[in-house]
């Protein structure tokens, strides 16, 4: 929509010497699709912006401590073997069996939780901030990847420890954790996009999420085995948190069915762009009336 402006006292004399009108673009009228494609790739061409951001308020939160970062290490070491020792000792497994079966779910769940519960914050959370600045929004969910990367990095100190101690048999096929590591982030951004849209309009929806979160957390194979449900084990693959866990456990630890595993998340992380782009898409430039 072109909008003409209207004339002033001081701008008469000046409109009578110049025939050609001041155009002004009314951004609002842009299509929906079109102004949120902008939002993705200026939030990605200020890439240095969301990194520095995400390393600011990691490091401020671990200021002062005589840890540091490696807080997140010693948690992810007592909770794994805390939940190691017990269930190796329940299901009668070794436990250099079944720490490091435990020790590298954890450290995926760890990502997908916080994925899921801070993509529903991606807007509320980060409100004061495009309200001051004319950032784009798609920033936040870049950054967002950005920090759950790095907690993964400091989490995963503790699976490299085990897998040294133990002598874990690595094979090639233990690459493919790393093409599952991405997609886990690729259907993550994707989802942040949809679930900040949803929690900035309906509140109660990022409690849902997180009541949720906690909820599968009993439901998928993290410290448990899924043949222990015995003829109820064939419905853990309508578990989609199974299948991205297995994405990087799975290649490590050598299990089979790979390729099932790849095949739910790829389909997965076809439907996500689709469902997240749309949400974003629609409703994205009412967030600041929302948060």
């Amino acid at each position: 929509m072109k909008l003409t402006p209207l004339p002033t006292p001081d701008s008469e004399n000046e409109n009578h010497e110049s025939s050609t009108p001041h155009l002004y673009e009314y951004e609002a009228g842009a299509p929906n699709w079109r102004r949120a494609l902008k939002d993705l790739r200026s939030g990605w061409a200020r890439r240095k912006l969301w990194m520095d951001m995400a390393s600011r308020t990691f490091k401020n939160k671990y200021r002062g401590a005589i840890f540091g970062a490696f807080w997140l290490t010693i948690t992810t070491a007592m909770t794994a073997t805390g939940l190691g020792l017990l269930y190796g000792h329940l299901f009668g497994r070794p436990l250099a069996v079944h720490l490091p079966y435990v020790t590298s779910a954890i450290v995926v769940w760890a990502m997908i939780s916080g994925l899921a519960n801070g993509g529903c914050q991606t807007f509320v959370g980060n409100s004061h901030v495009f309200k001051e600045f004319p950032l784009p929004l798609s920033l936040f969910s870049y950054r967002l990847i950005y920090d759950q990367l790095i907690l993964f990095a400091y989490r995963s100190i503790i699976l490299v420890l085990i897998l040294i101690i133990f002598s874990a048999q690595l094979k090639l096929t233990a690459l493919l954790a790393i093409p599952g590591l991405m997609l886990i982030m690729w259907i993550g951004f994707w989802a942040s996009m949809g679930l900040g849209v949803l929690n900035a309009r309906f509140r109660d929806f990022g409690q849902l999420i997180s009541a949720g979160m906690t909820f599968m957390f009993f439901l998928t194979p993290i410290f448990w085995l899924p043949e222990r449900l015995g003829d109820y084990a064939f419905y853990i693959n309508f578990n989609p948190f199974y299948h991205f866990i297995e994405l990087v456990r799975g290649p490590i630890l050598n299990h089979e069915g790979l390729l099932l595993h790849f095949q739910v998340a790829g389909g997965i992380a076809l439907l996500a762009p689709a469902i997240g782009w749309f949400i974003y898409s629609r409703f994205s430039h009412r967030l600041p009336y929302w948060c």
